[in-house]
């Protein structure tokens, strides 16, 4: 992989992207603290935004005890909006759900009020039950709660459940759902290699709630270039996914999964994969794992960018000009442009950054 570098004067912290040359796809990685929102726009303007982050209220970074106030910020809603409208769209043609945690679909009730919808899409009925002993908030929070009322949201709308194996084609944007419901999709052409590193642990216990290995996670193909996102996929998963044959292939962009958790992100994803560039949309105090960033950033070649800084592990961070938000309480997006040739433009807002990377 080659790197062109180019700094460029600030722009808006809405995230436009790169001038994208007429055939290139916009991918537009919209900072919902922690939650989950990219926007992908075709040439044509045809639109696909996976996963409506928080509901109103909820996300972002809190003070602590004595601490200063928190400052007034928009919903994962609003954002989204603001985002899609900036990159001159009037509707979402579709909405991808891929599971029911808060952070992923509680933005969808709201953003429907805001923004016309064509079509929604996940991985079919909530699969995690509401755990006895909740107390009343975080039972509110639970997805057995949280999926009855995206549904009413929905209704009227046109649905779709999409399977493992299924694809979407969205002008020349091919979607294939590489895993869904738990269940993995066979390999995909061309892939099918032995992994990488599957000598180590196939399983973990802890996944974060089920509904995570039950997301809706997408290989999406443009041209040449392929670009993976598995949603909140965890560790027994993606090693089944790449274990002991790799069903994705090579990936030349990456979301980091749950947000670069460590019950996700297994060595032997990364080392499979082995994308070119790895984007991790977390927050300050959520995703972004120290070990995850490691992991990712000791891959040879490999270009590791963030949507904030992680707090926790800071030591662990990527290079500072390649994190979108320094500022806990910023909310700029991350604007990128991939051609069908595979070529990966990436510009930071916050410092006018942008880099090219070059098969």
């Amino acid at each position: 992989m080659r790197l062109l570098a180019l700094t460029l004067l600030a722009a808006p912290a809405l995230g436009l992207g790169a001038p994208a040359r007429a055939d290139d796809l916009r991918i537009i990685s919209i900072d919902v603290e922690g939650g989950a929102a990219t926007l992908y726009i075709t040439p044509q303007g045809r639109s696909v935004l996976i996963d409506t982050g928080w509901p109103r209220g909820r996300g972002g970074p809190r003070s602590g005890p004595g601490g200063p106030p928190v400052p007034s910020s928009p919903a994962s809603a609003e954002r989204i909006v603001a985002a899609a409208r900036a990159a001159g769209l009037t509707r979402l043609d579709h909405v991808i759900v891929t599971h029911y945690h808060i952070d992923h679909v509680g933005g969808f009730a709201e953003l429907a009020t805001l923004m016309p919808i064509g079509e929604v899409i996940d991985h079919g009925p909530n699969r995690e039950p509401l755990p006895a002993g909740l107390s009343p908030a975080a039972a509110a929070s639970a997805p057995a709660t949280v999926y009855p009322q995206y549904v009413a949201a929905r209704a009227g709308m046109k649905h779709r459940t999409m399977q493992a194996g299924q694809r979407l084609r969205i002008g020349g944007l091919e979607l294939v759902a590489v895993h869904s419901d738990g269940v993995l999709a066979p390999p995909q052409p061309g892939a099918g290699a032995a992994g990488v590193g599957c000598d180590e642990p196939a399983t973990m216990a802890e996944n974060g709630g089920e509904e995570n290995p039950r997301s809706l996670g997408l290989l999406l193909r443009w041209g040449k270039a392929r670009i993976v996102s598995l949603a909140d996929a965890t560790w027994t998963l993606e090693h089944g996914l790449v274990c002991p044959r790799n069903r994705i292939g090579r990936a030349d962009l990456m979301f980091a999964d749950n947000h670069g958790s460590a019950v996700s992100n297994p060595p032997a994803l990364a080392a499979s994969l082995r994308p070119r560039v790895v984007v991790f949309n977390n927050g300050p105090t959520k995703g972004a794992d120290g070990v995850v960033l490691e992991r990712y950033k000791a891959l040879p070649g490999v270009a590791v960018w963030q949507l904030h800084g992680a707090t926790r592990t800071p030591a662990a961070n990527t290079a500072p000009e390649r994190i979108v938000n320094l500022d806990p309480f910023g909310n700029a997006n991350l604007a990128i442009t991939v051609s069908r040739e595979a070529r990966i433009t990436i510009r930071n807002p916050r410092n006018g950054l942008s880099e090219t990377y070059v098969p």
